[in-house]
């Protein structure tokens, strides 16, 4: 080995000239290789001396090296690790080296133009010129990459003008909102000012990389600051709010043998999606409120959906939520943990948690203690109102016992009025602006936070009453959800449960007697009805009801999930939610949203993991079997291959470090999978797994089919594709109710009364029966379909998508049913329903 590397190091120090003299080199290499027993073009291993002594060797010559080395075949894979090491080396090229490459390049496709462009990036940021014989190369190689539709090749096309000087390739395209904005404010600079904010735009393009290097902020810095702050950050915030989804346009391609075929791509530009990356970069050096939301506005309309690609600007996002991880303010950690309860995307989530683990780290606190610290005010007195003046008139901006923000406009005389004033409005413009943007994020916020404390019971969250006041009861937005739940208290052998009583000024009973023993370190988590009796669980529900109390979540009437004597039997998995057909994309993002992991099944020779989601505190896995449906591409899936359909089956409950099984995508049953190098593991029994997590898990699962079925589809009467799926969409929709559903019908219990159609309204154990002057009907309490006496004859009634449910009931006990919403502007519509005039529902009722 020593005599072989002794012969390498010979050549090696000799004059390279040529391929033939290298290859040489490279057999001795490969031999070497072969000696040593591994890959001598890991220079990270300290034994492959070759390898190192390539690296080694004198700057001019790892030149000659790196030159044959763009010229070997590319699919000498065992040369790449070496050529890009030398790549990313500042090696002093010669002019007429660099025009020898650019020849070599030209003559043989062989050599990739990404890396020609990166020695030639290094020559020019050295301070040398192009020659126009480089000029001219770069010229030939541009063509074709222009004229390219798709976006690798348009991005490399932009790294040739870049390198060329294009004073056009420094401006955004035209043809997207945000960028027709920036370029018409650009039209209006002096030509110092539009010169400065073309040596940024550069800069922003130069973003290639996963996030900028400590060079490129520094000199992006510096160009900011020849642009000057305060224009960037007013600029970048109206930009970044105006993004969002180009349209689809039609491509035309051509057969090698004839004819043509079109193709839907996206309209939106590279250059665009690049200088919004390299922006929102850029923006990490900020403080500025409206900088963090902004970014966070980049996130959301980024991650909005185009046909048949997805999320289509994920580049910008992910650079977005690192700009909010870098700029450590409250308001970015509070607007990453808006997102983490808005975003479904898998890889923007992760981003997020990510996030916030980075800022938690450098806070010196853990992640859920730090999103308990960052949520902002926005200005809002602990009264839960926040008053502004501007001139004469004035704005009060109100949160509701209800959860909802209000906003009124006053005049000098405090009458009130519609509007701000013309004066207000004209001299006080950047201030109701801000002022309104305010409203709109405290109002965004505080939907985000009723989602977040959903989540408090997975994992179970635990703080002691001095941090529970300290975070929640002095803090205007949240004080306003917490005031409105239950809590559970613990102190050495002392417990209670108690809500907040303004009259009491503490907490109280149920019974409305103040807890007096509570101390500061008394333990306080939110209270769950499971292990509680029927009893006390309904007793809540009254004092709730009696104090008129909306809940910003179901906490009293939260359903709870025992095992069955079924489960009981099958001991290691429940099949209480076998046996549905869901729609896979709604079930996807609703999983997320939930807190649990999953991949859109594609109708590929594929196998998949079930729907998880990992409980680490408990050190537990809950698994949710899922399969794709359907054997005919097109219209069993999307134009990409989805299945629309899913088919569930078991959910299982394993420990944190179990193997994850795998199925086929179209079915197959559940296993460790191919290449599996573990045993198969047994899933935990029932009987083991905390009442709580079953409880929540179950909950989960329910919800996924509650929302997801196609059973709640009025348009599936038929039973969907070929009616196969009739009995299946006639039981689910009239069969038995759900926990959810039976929840509901307590709901609806408790509510008629109220309603001005009670007399007209009756309960039977699944249906709410509402009797109209032309028809009874009976409106199933689980999916909402409804049948027509005397007959049972099927109503349908397409619910609009874009028209929300406003139901005046007066009191709802809690927040967040739509399903509850849509069955009672049901029963409104049809106990009147000589009134109704859509005559697509006329002809059904026989009107």
């Amino acid at each position: 080995m020593i005599n072989l590397f002794s012969q390498v190091s010979e050549k090696i120090q000799g004059v390279i000239s040529d391929a033939g003299q290298f290859l040489e080199v490279k057999s001795l290499l490969y031999a070497y290789k072969k000696e040593a027993g591994g890959a001598y073009f890991d220079i990270e291993a300290k034994n492959l001396v070759a390898g190192r002594a390539v690296l080694e060797a004198d700057p001019h010559l790892q030149v000659q090296i790196l030159i044959t080395l763009l010229g070997a075949r590319r699919d000498d894979y065992e040369l790449i690790p070496l050529k890009n090491t030398l790549l990313a080396r500042k090696l002093p090229w010669t002019t007429e080296e660099l025009e020898s490459l650019l020849e070599q390049r030209q003559r043989s496709p062989a050599v990739s133009i990404s890396d020609v462009l990166r020695p030639l990036q290094h020559f020019k940021n050295q301070g040398n010129a192009l020659t126009p014989k480089m000029e001219v190369a770069l010229r030939v190689m541009l063509l074709p990459l222009s004229q390219d539709i798709y976006s690798g090749a348009r991005q490399v096309a932009f790294r040739v003008m870049a390198l060329l000087g294009e004073e056009t390739y420094m401006m955004p395209d035209a043809g997207e909102t945000w960028a027709d904005a920036a370029l018409s404010d650009l039209s209006t600079f002096s030509a110092l000012e539009r010169s400065a904010w073309e040596k940024l735009f550069a800069k922003a393009l130069n973003s290639e990389t996963s996030k900028p290097s400590t060079h490129w902020r520094k000199e992006a810095r510096t160009l900011v600051a020849e642009i000057g702050e305060e224009g960037f950050r007013v600029h970048l915030v109206k930009w970044f709010g105006l993004v969002s989804v180009p349209p689809m346009k039609t491509h035309r391609h051509e057969y090698a043998g004839g004819g043509v075929y079109e193709s839907q791509v996206s309209s939106g530009s590279s250059r665009n999606l690049s200088l919004l990356k390299g922006l929102a970069w850029m923006c990490a050096d900020f403080k500025e409120i409206e900088v963090a939301r902004a970014l966070a506005k980049l996130v959301e309309a980024g991650l909005r959906k185009q046909p048949g690609v997805g999320p289509w600007a994920v580049r910008a996002v992910n650079a977005a939520i690192w700009a909010l991880t870098e700029m450590d303010s409250s308001e970015d950690v509070g607007q990453l943990s808006r997102l983490k309860t808005k975003v479904t995307f898998r890889t923007a989530l992760n981003g997020i948690e990510k996030g916030l683990e980075i800022a938690a780290k450098r806070a010196g606190v853990t992640k859920a203690d730090l999103e308990d610290l960052s949520v902002p005010t926005y200005g809002f007195d602990l009264d839960g109102t926040r008053r502004e003046a501007f001139g004469e008139s004035s704005g009060v901006a109100t949160l509701t016992s209800t959860g909802e923000i209000t906003l009124a406009w006053f005049a000098a005389n405090d009458k009130p009025v519609k509007a701000p004033s013309a004066d207000a409005k004209k001299n006080f413009a950047t201030e109701l602006k801000q002022f309104k943007a305010d409203v709109d994020a405290a109002s965004k916020m505080l939907t985000a936070q009723k989602a977040r404390f959903d989540g408090f019971y997975l994992p179970e969250r635990v703080w002691t009453l001095k941090n529970w006041r300290e975070r929640f009861g002095s803090h205007p937005l949240l004080s306003n959800i917490t005031s409105r739940l239950i809590l559970h208290f613990s102190y050495a052998e002392q417990k209670a449960q108690g809500l907040w009583s303004v009259e009491k000024g503490g907490f109280a009973d149920v019974e409305g007697n103040l807890i007096e023993w509570l101390t500061e370190e008394a333990e306080v988590r939110l209270w769950h009805p499971i292990g509680f009796a029927v009893e006390e669980v309904l007793a809540w529900r009254d004092a709730l009801q009696k104090a008129g109390i909306a809940q910003p979540f179901k906490q009293a009437y939260r359903e709870v999930y025992l095992l069955t004597e079924a489960e009981l039997r099958t001991e290691t998995y429940s099949n209480r939610f076998a046996g549905h057909i869901l729609k896979q994309h709604q079930m996807n993002t609703l999983a997320a949203v939930r807190g649990w992991q999953n991949k859109l099944r594609l109708m590929v020779d594929n196998a998949y993991p079930p729907a998880l989601r990992e409980l680490p505190e408990l050190g537990l896995r809950a698994e949710f079997w899922i399969e794709g449906i359907g054997d005919d591409y097109g219209t069993d899936t999307t134009e990409s291959g989805s299945y629309l359909h899913l088919n569930t089956d078991q959910v299982r409950f394993y420990r944190m470090d179990a193997p994850i099984n795998y199925a086929h995508a179209n079915g197959g049953g559940y296993s460790l999978g191919w290449g599996a190098n573990r045993q198969p593991e047994a899933a935990l029994p029932l009987t083991e797994v905390p009442a709580l997590a079953f409880s929540e898990i179950m909950r989960d699962v329910d919800l996924f089919v509650g929302v997801c079925s196609v059973g709640n589809d009025p348009t599936w009467q038929d039973g969907g594709p070929q009616g196969q799926y009739q009995d299946y969409w006639t039981n689910y929709s009239f069969g038995d109710l759900s926990a959810t559903a039976k929840t509901r019908s307590d709901v609806l219990r408790r509510l008629l009364p109220r309603l001005k159609i009670a007399d007209r309204c009756s309960l039977t154990e699944k249906f709410l029966v509402v009797r109209g002057d032309i028809r009874t009907y009976k409106i199933h309490l689980g999916s909402g379909n409804i049948l027509m006496e005397p007959n049972d004859q099927y109503l349908c009634i397409v619910q609009d998508r874009n028209v929300k449910n406003e139901v005046q009931t007066g009191f709802l006990p809690f927040e967040g049913d739509q399903r509850l919403a849509l069955i009672l502007s049901k029963a409104l519509l049809l106990a009147d329903d000589r009134k109704i005039t859509d005559v697509t529902i006329t002809r059904q009722i026989g009107r």
